[in-house]
């Protein structure tokens, strides 16, 4: 009886552990591990055993910690006293996730809620790294001699921006280089904004589009992607000298895509889940009055770090069932 009252306030109670196979994970993998239940000194009922995965970003000064997804590993098992149980974790990292740069980082807490006593958790942080494809062409962006600019990787309203200095081949030509990341089924998207080098102090910013053919990219030769990325380039700024700048990023005609209920979400966008994260109202407070995302000085308002609902991303739970 001692024991069993004791449990119920936490001491000599069931726990659990959440161990991965690595710290790193690139997109397009699943996340794998297995959840160790470790019975305490008396057997007690588990009503739920859950993962939450859990982002943290900054958009414009102002923090954010929100559940991506909660992870149903299994509902209504016993554990009996000094029994230990394990369960295999696997969960799939799709292309909309943005990846840890910037502010962006992750971590799961698994949750255990045991009945008629405290709660148990654990908590284990890992990193998402680029896709084989974007990896191929960030590669080639710094064969091109394109270097990474500090705090790159930010959450802007359509998904994450990657912003480059030039040096070598482009030093002269260009002043920075924004890149946004769009699957469209097989298809990988670039959008550029080209900060474009002048007689002016302020850069004139150009806005276009580049799509990496698949069978350019299925050869994994980073050589022949900076190729035809150098080659877009230099037609674009022959482009520019001739008819001036672009200045209406092509994305603005990106509406959003529909996921699972129909609500609108940027999910073809690398990072475009943190749309229906937010949801419309913190969104808009966020980024409403600026017609370009780069505008300086917009202000970062409202918003609480609660889930805050509005959009459907459509994702299905791992698991469900009862695994025990």
């Amino acid at each position: 009886m001692f024991k069993r009252l004791m449990a119920s306030l936490g001491v000599g109670s069931s726990k659990v552990n959440l161990v991965l196979d690595k710290e790193q994970y690139h997109i397009g993998e699943p996340l794998k591990g297995r959840i160790i239940v470790e019975g305490g000194n008396v057997d007690q009922e588990i009503n739920t055993l859950d993962v939450d995965l859990v982002m943290k970003f900054n958009i414009r000064g102002k923090q954010f910690s929100k559940t991506v997804e909660t992870i149903k590993v299994a509902r209504n098992f016993y554990v009996k006293a000094k029994e230990t149980r394990e369960v295999p974790f696997e969960h799939y990292l799709p292309f909309h996730y943005p990846v840890s740069k910037g502010s962006v980082a992750y971590y799961l807490l698994t949750r255990m809620d045991i009945a008629r006593a405290v709660d148990t958790g654990d908590t284990d942080a890992f990193t998402v790294m680029p896709g084989k494809d974007m990896a191929l062409i960030m590669d080639a962006l710094s064969a091109l001699g394109f270097r990474e600019k500090i705090g790159s990787g930010k959450i802007e309203k359509y998904g994450q921006e990657f912003d480059y200095y030039p040096t070598g081949l482009f030093e002269d030509k260009l002043k920075g280089l924004g890149v946004k990341f769009f699957r469209e089924e097989q298809n990988i998207k670039m959008f550029l904004e080209l900060g474009v080098a002048g007689g002016h102090m302020i850069p004139a910013k150009h806005h276009t589009e580049l799509a990496i053919p698949p069978g350019i990219l299925a050869g994994e030769s980073v050589e022949k992607v900076a190729g035809y990325i150098r080659e877009f380039i230099e037609n674009e700024l022959k482009l520019v000298a001739a008819q001036g700048p672009n200045n209406i990023p092509a994305y603005h005609n990106y509406q959003g895509h529909q996921h699972g209920h129909g609500r609108p979400g940027f999910g073809g966008f690398m990072g475009g889940m943190v749309a229906g994260l937010l949801g419309a109202a913190v969104l808009g407070s966020l980024f409403d009055g600026a017609e370009n995302e780069g505008a300086e000085g917009a202000d970062a308002a409202g918003g609480e770090e609660g889930d805050g609902g509005g959009f459907d991303l459509g994702f299905d739970d791992f698991g469900g069932d009862d695994l025990f």
